[in-house]
C-alpha cells in the first residue's frame, strides 16, 4: 500500500497530541457545544476574535511538532473550530433591544394622531348635517339610447379583435 507510511505517521508518539487535538476539535464542531458564559465576553469583541484566529493559524505554523499532511488537516479543522467558536460566542442583542422599543409603525400612528388633532371645522359640521344622497333606479319605462362621441381611432368598447 502506498499510503501506509503516512497512516503509520498518524499514530507515532510525537503525533498523538495532534491527533488528540484533532479529535477534540471535531467533537467540538459536531456536538454543537456552547461556549461557557465566562468566556463569551472575552471572545465576543475584535481583540478576542483576532486572538482566536491567531491561535488557529498557529497550528499551521507549528512545523516542528507534526510532519507532513497531518499538520494541514489539524490546521484546517482548527480554523473551522475557530470560526464556530466565534459564531457561538457572538451575542446577538438586537432582538432584546427591539422588545423594549415600540415598533416604528405604532410610533408613526401615535405621531400622526398627535398631529391630526384639531377642532371640527364649520365645513365638517355642515356636511355631517346634510341629508344623505339618494340614488334612484331608472324609471321602468325610460326610453333612451346611450350615444358615443367620436372615438378618434380608438377601439370600440365591445371590440373583440387585436388591438
Amino acid at each position: 500500500m502506498i499510503y501506509m507510511p503516512e497512516l503509520k505517521d498518524f499514530f507515532m508518539p510525537h503525533v498523538r497530541h495532534q491527533l488528540l487535538l484533532l479529535v477534540v476539535l471535531v467533537i467540538y464542531i459536531i456536538m454543537n457545544v456552547q461556549t461557557p458564559d465566562i468566556l463569551v465576553p472575552l471572545i465576543d469583541n475584535l481583540i478576542g476574535n483576532i486572538v482566536v484566529v491567531l491561535l488557529a493559524l498557529s497550528v499551521f505554523m507549528d512545523s516542528s511538532a507534526v510532519p507532513g499532511p497531518m499538520r494541514n488537516v489539524v490546521g484546517v479543522v482548527a480554523l473551522i473550530a475557530a470560526y464556530e467558536l466565534i459564531k457561538r460566542s457572538s451575542v446577538n442583542e438586537a432582538p432584546q433591544l427591539l422588545k423594549h422599543l415600540p415598533s416604528s409603525e405604532n410610533k408613526k400612528v401615535i405621531d400622526f394622531d398627535k398631529y391630526n388633532e384639531f377642532p371640527v371645522t364649520l365645513e365638517e359640521e355642515v356636511v355631517a348635517k346634510m341629508a344623505p344622497l339618494v340614488k334612484h333606479q331608472p324609471a321602468p319605462n325610460s326610453n333612451y339610447k346611450p350615444a358615443q362621441d367620436k372615438i378618434h381611432d380608438a377601439a370600440d368598447i365591445n371590440y373583440q379583435g387585436v388591438i
